[in-house]
């Protein structure tokens, strides 16, 4: 029992201060845009598309019909408390809930990483480090916020954490790829761009059976059972749900999309995905820079389409020191950072409104692994003031949006 008390503080603890960020303290949760509750209804219903929603914004309209863009994911988890409760309950607690879980899993995952791959990492860093993980990335900004795009990206997200948590070790056993490759595979039904994460197995997997000349044929064999069926099936799913709402395996629905006139003409100019879209998006990901103001009081101006991630959290500048070619384990927490975030980098959106990229939650638990491996898990005092700083910055953008 022991063992899991620290895991138990932890996610209560975050569950708690998310939900008093989220609702500025009051604990009493706002209705904020939601088509989850909806979408969880028509499931229920036998139904895809979204009856009479009060409103249109960012749904999707073909045949008549109004349809979500997003992975019906969330809504999955919706239908049993809608049987239970027989109502809807604000999406906000789907957020609280799966965010927690997420920063818990990481706590696990620092755990095994100070244990098997850096034992000069102590417990005081490793506390620090997930301080930074769960309120000074964008983790605590998509947490914070009970809105559709957002409980989306971290329900989903949750998953994407669970893939690289199953197979990031040292000795590693076809039922840790089975776990792993599964986890991965659950992000097509909700955020499609987690699932490749997946590639964070499939390196290792390369180097433990298809490099390994006497167990190359038997690992081809493997791989094609091992990545093949879980895969297969959730990318069945996925192809399905898109052809049973728009008639075709490849549609999403963005061509349809009923949103703002800015991204209706970004999309028509450059289209939805596109290397048209690739500087603006790399710019306020990496390199947008908000500023810092004194009017009564210290207040800080960002830019609603995206901010620098390494400006707002200034450690992660030491994943340029993660060394690929060191660790196998780290060279495959390189490959799915880079390949993870393309599709999100040609896309016709950057996020907006938004405080931060929120897209690169994708991989912020991955970046903040390859900081930790940059600093060789011992945190120098920059590294420690990079994450009060980031605390401090997140929590300032946040409220200024609140």
């Amino acid at each position: 029992m022991k063992k899991y008390l620290p895991r138990i503080f932890i996610f209560l603890t975050v569950f708690w201060i998310y939900f008093g960020m989220a609702t500025s303290w009051s604990f009493k949760p706002k209705w904020a845009l939601d088509y989850f509750n909806p979408l969880a209804r028509s499931l229920l219903a036998g139904r895809l598309n979204i009856v009479n929603p009060p409103i249109s914004y960012d749904l999707v309209f073909v045949n008549g019909k109004w349809y979500a863009p997003w992975g019906m994911l969330p809504a999955l988890f919706l239908i049993p408390i809608q049987i239970i409760k027989g109502r809807f309950i604000p999406p906000l607690y789907l957020t609280l809930f799966f965010a927690a879980a997420d920063v818990m899993v990481f706590y696990l995952l620092l755990q095994r990483i100070k244990r098997e791959f850096l034992p000069k990492f102590t417990e005081i860093s490793l506390w620090l480090v997930l301080l930074l993980f769960a309120l000074g990335t964008t983790h605590v900004y998509v947490g914070t916020l009970g809105s559709v795009w957002h409980v989306g990206q971290m329900v989903t997200n949750f998953f994407g954490t669970l893939s690289v948590f199953f197979i990031f070790k040292k000795k590693r056993t076809l039922k840790d790829y089975f776990y792993s490759i599964c986890s991965a595979g659950v992000a097509l039904l909700g955020r499609a761009t987690i699932v490749l994460l997946v590639l964070v197995p499939a390196a290792l997997y390369a180097r433990d059976y298809l490099l390994a000349g006497k167990q190359r044929k038997q690992g081809l064999i493997g791989a094609v059972f091992l990545f093949g069926i879980p895969l297969g099936l959730f990318t069945t799913v996925f192809l399905t749900y898109n052809w049973l709402r728009f008639g075709s395996i490849f549609e999403y629905g963005f061509r349809y999309i009923n949103e703002s006139p800015y991204l209706a003409m970004i999309r028509e100019k450059n289209g939805i995905l596109s290397l048209a879209n690739l500087p603006a998006n790399i710019w306020y990901m990496l390199f947008e820079i908000p500023r810092f103001a004194w009017e009564s009081g210290l207040k800080l101006h960002f830019n609603l389409k995206g901010n620098s991630i390494f400006f707002l959290t200034p450690p992660l500048l030491a994943i340029v020191w993660a060394n690929p070619w060191k660790k196998a384990e780290v060279a495959a927490l390189w490959l799915a950072a880079v390949v993870t975030m393309i599709p999100s980098l040609l896309h016709y959106g950057t996020g907006w409104m938004q405080f931060g990229y929120r897209y690169t939650l994708d991989i912020t638990a991955i970046l903040v692994l390859l900081s930790v491996f940059g600093m060789k898990g011992k945190l120098n005092w920059l590294y420690i003031l990079g994450i009060f700083f980031s605390v401090i910055v997140y929590q300032m953008g946040i409220n200024a949006l609140m």
